[in-house]
């Protein structure tokens, strides 16, 4: 047999072990970031991972969580501040409605139909519009979900994840057709203890109900409180903000300690009893006083001596690992540690902006979510009965309200105003922005800024020739319309008499315009 015929041989000649038998690299409890390897350990140490649809992962402890995240928006200032913090950058003093100018004053009509619809849109009469989109945002950060009823009255009534429940136990109250489509919404109200009795639900189809979640897979249909993966980490630093303030309370009690022979019977000789003990209290020798004067002479005996407490001895570095825990907190949500403290003494302008930046692009997805879902749907349904009902005349034809309306959304806040305004005008300069995006980024419309600044510029006008008239005197305009004045680099000041330039007034042979 030639040498490669016993080589492969060799190879074919191997020994069978069973599974249990087998010992992978490392033995057993042996870990790796190898992912194979680590499956493999998993499977051998009967560590199993459930691979069932999302539905079925949040379908009983969806309501553990939602309860949970309850419970911290009532007791946990941390939580809630952060939760709050996130809601007033999504959604901020609320978002405006922006039709595209038509044809005649249709687009103003809608706008004012809008805003007067706003005003009180809940059935409660308790909430304006943008306090309803604040609710809907604070309850998709608390809970996940949130439904809205569209009642025949034209109001909306604002439902909790709570009650979208279903009459069985384990359903979540959402029927589905096969493709996974919600076909019927039940929906119960709260009973008088407060809770929604089982079986006593109204089923609601999908067109009289909007449904605002964020799923966090393409087979789940419900979602749930988008911190839960940072639950952990709240408990963990309740309990060392707790330990911290109890290590601090025992040593203000403790000032110093003194060591000595036989010291327990000599410090019960030593004490009397405490006056402020109540008959309920037990233990009488722990509640013994020691009285001292403010000066204290110790005359120990050998092997006696006094030792200070040392105060540094809990969380000698509290503050910086509870830094490190708020930022890992802060994480699902995408806010960094300067908006969860709202602490920017550690951060410069360019750092406040960049971390500022990359939170942005988290808020612009559940504004996103929020207009897609709750803003949009209202309004052509409102829309539809306006012009239904004859108050409102019909829609022109090359009216397309996907195309044609515009929400102005709660932008990017302005850090340093001075800076801020520098950058925009320079953006405005070279073409790299409009002045409509630029009125957005304070929250504005441009069309009614223009307005506005029209007949502020007019009234400054009127007022310039007022003076004129008067006394003779000829006032730049730009005073009055907090405009500065040509050839300057600052704001409008008040000049005098002498110093008032008219030359902008004249025509070149000195006429006057």
């Amino acid at each position: 047999m030639s040498e490669a015929a016993k080589k492969q041989d060799a190879l074919a000649k191997t020994t069978p072990y069973r599974p249990a038998d087998t010992v992978i690299e490392g033995g057993r409890g042996f870990y790796t970031s190898l992912g194979f390897r680590s499956a493999r350990v998993a499977m051998r140490e009967g560590r199993v991972s459930s691979m069932g649809s999302g539905d079925m992962q949040i379908r009983y402890a969806r309501k553990e969580l939602v309860a949970q995240s309850r419970d911290f928006m009532r007791n946990n200032g941390l939580y809630n501040g952060m939760i709050n913090r996130a809601v007033g950058y999504v959604v901020g003093s609320g978002f405006k409605l922006q039709v595209k100018p038509s044809q005649g004053d249709w687009h103003k009509a809608v706008e004012k139909k809008w805003r007067k619809f706003w005003k009180r849109p809940e059935v409660r009469q308790l909430l304006s519009g943008p306090r309803v989109e604040r609710m809907v945002c604070r309850e998709l950060y608390t809970c996940g979900d949130v439904g809205l009823l569209k009642l025949k009255t034209g109001l909306l009534q604002l439902v909790e994840s709570e009650q979208i429940t279903g009459p069985k136990a384990g359903d979540d109250g959402i029927g589905r057709n096969e493709t996974g489509t919600p076909t019927m919404f039940h929906v119960g109200s709260y009973g008088p203890a407060g809770y929604v009795p089982r079986g006593k639900t109204t089923p609601y189809k999908p067109e009289d109900v909007l449904f605002i979640a964020e799923p966090d897979r393409p087979s789940s249909t419900r979602g749930y409180p988008p911190c839960q993966a940072a639950f952990p980490m709240i408990h963990r630093i309740t309990d060392v903000c707790d330990s911290e303030a109890l290590a601090w309370q025992l040593l203000a009690r403790l000032p110093f300690s003194v060591i000595r022979e036989q010291g327990s019977s000599l410090a019960f000789n030593e004490s009397v009893a405490d006056p402020n003990k109540t008959a309920s209290d037990t233990q009488d020798i722990a509640r013994r006083l020691i009285e001292l004067d403010y000066a204290i002479i110790f005359e120990g005996l050998p092997g006696e001596k006094i030792e200070a407490i040392d105060r540094n001895i809990p969380g000698q570095n509290f503050s910086e690992a509870l830094y490190t825990f708020l930022r890992l907190l802060g994480l699902p949500l995408g806010l960094p540690l300067e908006i969860v403290l709202l602490d920017w003494t550690k951060s410069n302008y360019s750092q406040s902006r960049a971390v500022l930046e990359q939170a942005y692009q988290t808020f612009l997805g559940w504004q996103m979510l929020i207009e897609d879902f709750f803003l949009r749907p209202v309004f052509e349904w409102q829309l539809a009965r306006w012009i239904a009902a004859k108050s409102l005349p019909a829609a022109p034809q090359d009216f397309d309200p996907e195309t044609d309306v515009e929400w102005i959304k709660p932008t990017f806040p302005w850090i340093d105003q001075l800076k801020e305004a520098q950058a925009y005008g320079e953006q405005l300069d070279r073409g790299l922005a409009t002045h409509a995006q630029v009125c957005k980024s304070k929250g504005g419309d441009r069309d009614e800024i223009v307005e506005r600044r029209v007949a502020e510029v007019t009234d400054a006008v009127n007022h310039a020739k007022k003076i004129k008239a008067d006394t003779g005197v000829t006032v730049p305009w730009q005073l009055f319309a907090g405009v500065k004045l040509p050839g300057t680099s600052g704001a409008a000041k008040p000049l005098a008499d002498q110093d008032v330039d008219d030359s902008n007034t004249k025509e070149e042979g000195g006429q006057e315009k």
